[in-house]
């Protein structure tokens, strides 16, 4: 009978120790998850602030094509004024010289 209850003893010892492996694995991943939750916040802050200046740079890359743009348009306003100008002077020239020339 005694051997029954050693073993019967070893048994439960085995057991309690497994019980508190298992305990103690679980407060180990516990704590993994956690660490995996927080990773997971940071990480995700940084997206948000990535995610943020790339909003900031295509506003800016906006304004910069609008600017090019009104740019373009006023450099096309001025070449007209411009060509027109000089085909008023081209034309005065031409007036002066038939005048001086009988």
């Amino acid at each position: 009978m005694k051997m029954v209850e050693e073993e019967k003893m070893r048994m439960v010892k085995k057991a309690r120790l497994a019980v508190e492996a298992c305990d103690q694995e679980l407060k180990d991943k516990a704590k993994e998850v956690e660490a995996l939750k927080m990773d997971r916040q940071r990480k995700k802050q940084n997206i948000d602030e990535l995610d943020s200046i790339v909003r900031l740079k295509q506003a800016e890359a906006d304004m910069f094509d609008l600017k090019a743009s009104e740019a373009r348009r006023e450099l096309e306003r001025i070449q007209r004024i411009i060509l027109a100008k000089s085909e008023k002077s081209e034309e005065d020239y031409v007036m002066k010289v038939e005048v001086m020339v009988p």
